[in-house]
């Protein structure tokens, strides 16, 4: 399941898609919306709402100098929550961001449940103040705008109740070990490749080219539409560069055989060039934090090995995830008929993590209590993984993290932690036995 952040990146409606992926955009939408329900509510009472509410019994009734002072009241609030609100966020994603992170803040943005509570708070100050427009000194009981007041108080409590779970999602997306959970389970996330097989030489030469049409990441591309679009046209697509790859304008892109230009066109819409490398449900970029986060724990300025040490077990558990989820030979995605008609670089699990795993194998390599957690990790690996190279690689990444570092002497203890480790690796279910017979 990808969830609804993923959910929000394929929406096909780009008014939609840019109201539920940002924060200002959600901003204006609830400005927008506040003003136009203050407007309506106004409207309403001073066509007779508020008559019939004045007739009834109760203290529900109130002039105009009582509505304009709750709107008063309402609107300071209002400002007073969003002014907090916004302080504390600053102040906590600073901090967080020293151990885990300036990305950090992407994930946060990320959060629908965040921009929602930003938006509501946003927008109930511009009901508020616009609703002040309705306020006449001295004017009628009959046209004072209760109905305008009671909807903002009702709003405002609903918002109120709405902030507790706000600060909780800031403060479990701020904690440490709950980001790295947060972020080891979207890389573990179902891959959903389809099948794959052989195919014909990808770096043939093309009958048609498509260049990057400007400088940035490869964000990532919809699988399912390009085989489909090739598939219909007869055509095969060959992306040039792996997801996460920095594309200089006018560089390969794609190669397609066959086809017709709706494959030149479909490549154009599904293929994402970005800035900068946005947060995704799954994918390498959320290995590429893990890495980041592990590392930079490992740094003399932080020295902080229990978080390294978490990085390395949700990054075993998102290697032998996604390495029982991958179908068959590496390569070409086929079509229903098994025809070959997508090629991605690097579309094995191992081969999209290798050269994040080795940054962060350097960085454990003198720490045997991480290393020993990352060997454990690479242990969870192998047994899900099927492919010879892909065992050998991660075989090859144990022997290093094991060995003892050159200049170095480790204790007997460490020693012999890593020797466990070690063994308990060789006894991983799809190893055994194989690697010997290779």
């Amino acid at each position: 399941m990808f969830g609804i952040r993923d959910l929000i990146r394929r929406t096909g409606s780009l008014f939609l898609n840019r109201i539920l992926s940002g924060i200002w955009m959600p901003m204006l939408t609830a400005v927008l919306l506040g003003t136009a329900l203050a407007l309506g509510l106004g409207t309403i009472d001073y066509l007779g709402w508020t008559a019939w509410i004045a007739r009834l019994p109760g203290p529900i009734a109130m002039d105009h100098g009582t509505a304009g002072n709750m709107l008063d009241m309402l609107t300071a609030v209002q400002v007073a929550v969003l002014t907090l609100y916004i302080s504390i966020t600053l102040i906590v994603l600073t901090l967080a961001a020293q151990s885990l992170g300036a990305r950090l803040i992407e994930r946060w943005i990320a959060r629908v449940e965040i921009r929602a509570a930003l938006a509501q708070w946003v927008g109930l100050t511009a009901y508020s103040l616009v609703a002040q427009v309705f306020v006449t000194p001295n004017g009628p009981v009959e046209t004072a705008p209760q109905g305008v007041v009671l909807g903002g108080l009702f709003l405002t409590l609903i918002a109120l109740g709405w902030l507790g779970y706000g600060y909780h999602l800031l403060a479990r997306t701020a904690h440490v070990d709950t980001s790295i959970a947060s972020i080891g389970r979207d890389y573990a996330a179902e891959r959903q490749d389809g099948p794959m097989g052989p195919g014909p030489d990808a770096n043939a030469p093309a009958e048609r080219v498509v260049s990057a049409w400007s400088s940035g990441y490869l964000g990532g591309f919809d699988r399912d539409k390009l085989i489909d679009a090739a598939c219909e046209a007869g055509a095969r697509i060959a992306i040039a560069a792996p997801e996460g790859a920095f594309l200089v304008q006018g560089d390969r892109l794609a190669s397609i055989w066959g086809g017709n230009d709706a494959v030149e066109a479909m490549i154009r819409k599904t293929c994402e060039i970005a800035d900068y490398r946005a947060d995704r449900p799954s994918g390498p970029f959320a290995l590429a934090l893990l890495v980041e986060i592990g590392a930079r724990a490992l740094s003399p300025s932080l020295n902080d090995h229990e978080t390294a040490a978490t990085c390395a077990d949700w990054i075993g558990h998102g290697l032998s995830q996604r390495l029982g989820d991958e179908d068959g030979a590496l390569g070409w995605h086929l079509d229903t008929v098994g025809e070959a008609r997508l090629y991605v670089p690097e579309s094995g699990v191992i081969a999209q993590s290798l050269f994040h795993l080795t940054v962060f194998n350097r960085a454990a390599h003198g720490h045997p209590y991480v290393a020993t957690r990352l060997i454990d990790a690479y242990a969870a690996a192998l047994a899900r993984a099927t492919a010879p190279s892909d065992r050998r690689t991660l075989t090859r990444m144990i022997d290093e993290l094991a060995a003892e570092p050159p200049g170095a002497t480790r204790s007997p203890m460490e020693a012999d932690r890593l020797r466990a480790a070690v063994e308990r690796s060789r006894r991983a279910p799809a190893v055994t036995g194989a690697l010997a017979a290779e």
